[in-house]
């Protein structure tokens, strides 16, 4: 979290949160504050999330067209594979806490039943789960493609993909002595300006649905954190679980071999994916840019939060595999997506 904020977020504002949701005293345990402050906190005997946003990261209007996205997948039978959002003692969804100029937004959200896949464990990290991964990526795109007419005349909307801060003002957050990494920046997002946006392949979706977003319960997976939520190319849905699962390695069972679980991991994703949302395979022939575009991404956040010359050394060694691919070119990997779910 940046040092303006944490100035302002203090035990007072946590504690006007819990009062206007009704949670109990003394309950909340810190989860995270890397870009939003998280808790889960007790109501009625309940486990919940509390989620709480300063206004430079998310306006008020932009954090109720994400609530209001969140409540139509949950009311279009989504409701048990999501985590919901739970209203204040004034039946509001957002309740906004001023502190000073600014203010904080807080939301609390059912808590996911579950745990998150562990990676390291085959009886979990396998075929059945990236099957389960993609079929509720499916379903989510499937009845978002209705949600996409019904937003305007007065709804809030979410951004476009490339109004997001970090790109827009990107050049605060690359050093000028690395020009390369711009100009791969603007050559990425030259390539995405050029593709269509039809109401089948282009709106509301997740972008960030990696296994650390979900919990899984017995097979079932529940998703959450829409935080990052933004109107973009549903096959970014697509990368994103790929370019996580693959950047961790491939299991042991793969002798090493990162490409070859790639190929297992996506066809299995996909496998989930295609019988719930029949996006035009052809897209898959794009995907390859979205996983440039989140090494891009993930380069100016680190950038941005962190000091990258003081890394800790787990991820001082994955912000260098990104630099290096940003600039040797280099894809995380090296696949025809199209041919591999075509069979060839």
């Amino acid at each position: 979290m940046e040092q303006e904020v944490e100035k302002l977020f203090g035990e007072s504002i946590l504690r006007e949160a819990a009062i206007r949701f009704d949670l109990n005293a003394g309950t909340w345990r810190k989860l995270g504050d890397f870009e939003n402050y998280v808790y889960e906190a007790d109501r009625d005997g309940k486990q919940v999330i509390l989620r709480l946003t300063h206004s430079s990261h998310r306006t008020l209007d932009e954090i109720h067209a994400e609530l209001n996205w969140i409540a139509y997948l949950s009311s279009s039978g989504l409701g048990d594979q999501i985590s919901e959002c739970l209203p204040s003692r004034n039946a509001l969804t957002a309740e906004r806490i001023d502190a000073g100029d600014s203010y904080f937004i807080a939301c609390l959200f059912r808590k996911a039943p579950g745990q998150r896949a562990d990676w390291k464990d085959p009886a979990v990290w396998n075929a059945e789960l990236f099957g389960a991964w993609g079929a509720v990526t499916g379903r989510m795109h499937r009845i978002t493609e209705g949600y996409n007419q019904t937003v305007g005349n007065g709804i809030p909307r979410r951004a476009e993909w490339d109004e997001d801060e970090l790109l827009i003002h990107a050049d605060r957050y690359i050093p000028k002595d690395e020009p390369v990494v711009r100009e791969r920046l603007e050559t990425v997002m030259a390539r995405l300006r050029r593709l269509p946006k039809p109401v089948d392949g282009y709106g509301l979706i997740h972008t960030d649905l990696h296994e650390g977003n979900f919990f899984v319960d017995r097979g079932r997976i529940t998703v959450f954190d829409f935080d990052d939520c933004a109107y973009n190319w549903f096959v970014h849905d697509l990368a994103i679980p790929m370019y996580y699962a693959v950047s961790r390695g491939a299991p042991e069972s793969y002798g090493g071999d990162r490409s070859a679980f790639a190929r297992d991991f996506f066809l299995a994703f996909w496998q989930g994916y295609a019988p719930e949302y029949r996006l035009a395979p052809e897209w898959l022939d794009a995907l390859p840019v979205f996983l440039e575009m989140r090494d891009l991404t993930l380069y100016l956040v680190l950038h941005k939060k962190m000091d990258v010359n003081s890394l800790p050394e787990g991820l001082r060694v994955r912000f260098d595999a990104i630099r290096e691919r940003i600039v040797s070119g280099n894809p995380l990997v090296d696949i025809d997506f199209l041919s591999l779910v075509n069979g060839r």
